[in-house]
């Protein structure tokens, strides 16, 4: 019987949204007066990345249920598109942004400073993990984009943390030079948070810059890929061409000698009959 092989699909961009929805709750938990909404933030992103967990378990259930039931008709396996180990994590993860809601401010608590910086950690692992795939699919703008709206949430974010940041426009330069790991020394993190928040942002720096800087040498890479190709084409056509040239040649030379021979014995029978 032919195979058939059934593949889950979800869209990532709620597990996206919950993750980077939580990174504003981390660091105004770090603030001299953190707000109400950081709890709830938590809270949100907790049960969502809970809830993700769950449907992947289920699904994987599912799957697992659908490939039994199809090996005894002869099919193949049904397969599922995610690792136990990222599920396990997505457990975790949503577990302890709960805890996170409940646990002492950062600026009071060291060790609620410690435990929320370990999650920072793997959330930003997730995160990259999650939209790896959407950025390898991505063209050059789009890329461009992704790269000037990091850098204008980087530079409010240092606007918002950073008490030595007067302006919008001292905490964009402050973004570039981070992610760009310029550090010029005009403008620096004065707080704890923004120092905490610039160690992320050279990260993400190191990330989108790596595939901007990437997509534009494969631009470049393609182009010349692209030349050298005509090239050999080009040079592959004129072969081909002498070929068919040098075949029409033979033919012709072929075609006479067969006439040729064909009109001996006719010569020779004239011969005779004179």
């Amino acid at each position: 019987m032919p195979t058939r092989r059934h593949r889950f699909h979800r869209s990532p961009w709620a597990m996206l949204i919950a993750l980077i929805a939580s990174v504003p709750a981390f660091y105004d938990s770090m603030m001299p007066t953190p707000a109400t909404w950081a709890t709830w933030m938590y809270v949100v992103s907790g049960f969502v990345v809970l809830g993700w967990a769950w449907s992947a378990r289920r699904a994987a259930r599912l799957v697992q249920h659908g490939g039994d039931r199809h090996r005894q008709l002869g099919d193949d396996t049904h397969t599922w598109g995610m690792r136990p180990s990222e599920e396990r994590l997505d457990w975790f993860l949503g577990a302890s942004l709960l805890l996170s809601a409940v646990l002492p401010q950062s600026n009071v608590s060291e060790p609620a400073l410690v435990w929320r910086l370990v999650i920072s950690v793997l959330m930003l692992y997730r995160l990259l993990k999650i939209s790896m795939p959407l950025l390898t699919e991505t063209g050059l703008a789009r890329l461009l984009v992704l790269g000037a709206s990091v850098l204008g949430l980087c530079g409010i974010g240092f606007y918002w943390l950073d008490p030595g940041v007067k302006t919008v426009n001292e905490g964009l330069w402050l973004a570039f030079s981070t992610a760009a790991t310029v550090g010029y020394g005009d403008v620096v993190p004065s707080s704890t948070a923004s120092r905490v928040f610039s160690v992320f942002v050279v990260l993400l720096g190191y990330g989108v810059l790596s595939l901007v800087t990437a997509s534009i040498a494969a631009m470049f890479v393609g182009t010349q890929e692209r030349k050298v190709e005509r090239e050999i084409l080009r040079d592959m056509h004129e072969q081909l061409k002498t070929v068919h040239e040098e075949i029409a040649q033979l033919r012709a030379e072929l075609r006479a000698e067969l006439r040729a021979a064909r009109q001996a014995p006719e010569d020779d029978d004239q011969r005779k009959r004179q």
